[in-house]
């Protein structure tokens, strides 16, 4: 172990630290409000996973893991924002995907287990681009709708009467938006505005929504109050109360998910969640992979070597199901705070170990989680808009960066086949939720075993992997595309994809300088 490990933690550690928890907290408060989860426990499920992780991998690998985004789709479907939180269909459906994220987890345990014995090579060529690349678009496109639906066209809807102006949902979305775009535009590549995008949308859209809750037309913010129209009072009740200080305050309530599984309908919620939630492992095992090579790469050191991939794999699977244990989201690796080391340039994991811990303390403040609760649905709309889209573009660089030839007919059956499934009956799924959740019947539009509806997502993972095992090649992929393939990095987190930009104006920098003293070398010493 080195000593900077065991030098006490200095004033820039700590400033590091913080720099690693505010990287991450946009994307992991997003995925608890859109599913309807705690915010508190998404925090402390983020914090104790990451610990859990830095000492499974020895300490070695500086990885921050937060809420994955490629599971929102299943548990916005099982969850969701239909159910009031602690309620008896909430606890139930909790407990459903508290089992399944653990179940979800043991696929992590086992690929840990095939990669220490077998090696990490024959898994890939189970899961190649042609796979991924399509079913990483197909969340996006899955949960784009869904942004534009719940979060902003009805939101404001209560008892069928609108009571926000559509305009005020509208714009505040537009600034959120536009606010992200312009951090990620303008920003320079190494500042730390370009890691926090999300986060800066999020201010910047929640004081625009408050200033226009005063005006005229109905309120964003809970605890603004408008009566008949106008302005009335602000009321703190709404959003906050004196039980909810810290987390031991209403303990119970958080791990009241346990007592779903008394439901006398626990079993159906049960088969339903664990086929919408299992498959998913497999796009977060190869985002996991991209992450840790993009770590690996930025830091200058192979952890897929020491401590080993089999390590990295088996802390991101723990964390997982230690998450859902927990009542917190699908924990994953994320390319924010590999983008915050790139800028640093510091590369010590304790500061990670750090980040996590401050992320478990501010978790256990309920008010802190209780004022993120606050930030308006349009919001989330606008933000999810770019997540999203985000995520469907990381789709496509996986098949672009992978070199994927379509002229081999296998590569085009495959993908085209995963792409109508899956958009084709996660459109027809919207429907359904669209019918139901105005008081009519929306079955018919899903694919229901009994009672149990089978994702699209899950059932257009599947179709790919059959696919790619069953059908022969037509053309054998050439030297060229299969180093193109070890080298693509699938990451459903917006910051990753500056790593390159920013390593890229490293290196011309150094060859710059380098140029330059070699210039100024006189003749004779060049002659010499």
């Amino acid at each position: 172990m080195s000593n900077s490990r065991k030098l006490p933690l200095t004033a820039k550690d700590a400033a590091l630290s913080f720099q690693h928890m505010f990287a991450m907290l946009g994307a992991t408060i997003t995925v608890p409000i859109l599913a309807n989860m705690s915010i508190a426990m998404a925090m402390i499920a983020a914090g104790i996973g990451t610990i859990i992780f830095y000492f499974i991998a020895q300490k070695k690998v500086p990885v921050f893991l937060g809420s994955s985004f490629a599971f929102l789709p299943a548990l916005i479907a099982v969850v969701g924002p239909d159910k009031e939180k602690y309620s008896a269909a909430w606890q139930e459906a909790m407990a459903a995907v508290a089992i399944s994220l653990v179940l979800a987890g043991l696929v992590y345990v086992i690929f840990a287990i095939v990669i220490k014995y077998v090696g990490v090579h024959k898994i890939k060529k189970l899961f190649p681009a042609i796979v991924v690349g399509p079913v990483v678009l197909i969340i996006g496109m899955i949960l784009a709708p869904k942004a534009f639906q719940s979060n902003i066209i009805t939101f404001g809807i209560e008892d069928g009467v609108r009571t926000v102006e559509l305009w005020k949902s509208w714009t505040t979305a537009i600034v959120t938006a536009l606010t992200m775009i312009l951090v990620n535009a303008y920003a320079k590549p190494k500042s730390f505005l370009k890691v926090i995008p999300i986060l800066l949308g999020f201010a910047v859209g929640y004081v625009y929504a408050f200033i226009i809750s005063l005006v005229p037309g109905g309120s964003l913010m809970r605890y603004i109050v408008q009566e008949n129209n106008v302005f009335s009072h602000f009321d703190g009740s709404r959003a906050f109360s004196k039980e909810r200080i810290v987390l031991f305050q209403h303990i119970g309530e958080e791990f009241s998910f346990y007592l779903g599984f008394s439901s006398p309908t626990f079993g159906t919620t049960l088969v339903s969640a664990i086929l919408m939630i299992v498959p998913l492992a497999i796009v977060t095992f190869m985002e996991h992979l991209g992450d840790i090579s993009a770590n690996s790469t930025v830091c200058g050191k192979d952890f897929m070597v020491d401590p080993g991939l089999h390590r990295t794999v088996l802390g991101d699977g723990i964390a997982t199901a230690v998450s859902g244990l927990l009542g917190g989201p699908a924990n994953t690796t994320y390319g924010e705070n590999t983008a915050v080391l790139a800028i640093t340039k510091n590369y010590n994991p304790r500061n990670i170990f750090f980040a996590a811990c401050l992320a478990v303390i501010f978790g256990m403040f309920t008010v802190f989680a209780d004022f993120l609760a606050t930030i308006p649905s349009p919001v989330i709309g606008g933000a999810s808009i770019i997540l999203y889209g985000m995520i469907s573009a990381s789709g496509l660089r996986t098949l672009v960066d992978s070199k994927v030839d379509f002229n081999n007919t296998k590569n085009l059956i495959v993908v085209s086949v995963t792409l109508a499934i899956g958009l084709g009956m996660g459109s027809m799924s919207l429907i359904g939720d669209v019918l139901g959740n105005n008081g009519l019947d929306g079955s018919m539009f899903k694919v229901l075993i009994g009672d149990v509806e089978i994702s699209p997502l899950a059932i257009a993972t599947v179709v790919a992997i059959l696919l790619n095992l069953i059908i022969p090649n037509t053309k054998e992929p050439t030297k060229e595309q299969e180093a193109a393939e070890d080298k693509a990095i699938t990451s459903l987190t917006p910051s990753t994809t500056d790593l390159e930009l920013v390593e890229e104006e490293d290196k011309a920098e150094e060859e710059s300088a380098q140029s330059e003293k070699t210039e100024d070398v006189p003749l004779s010493e060049k002659k010499s």
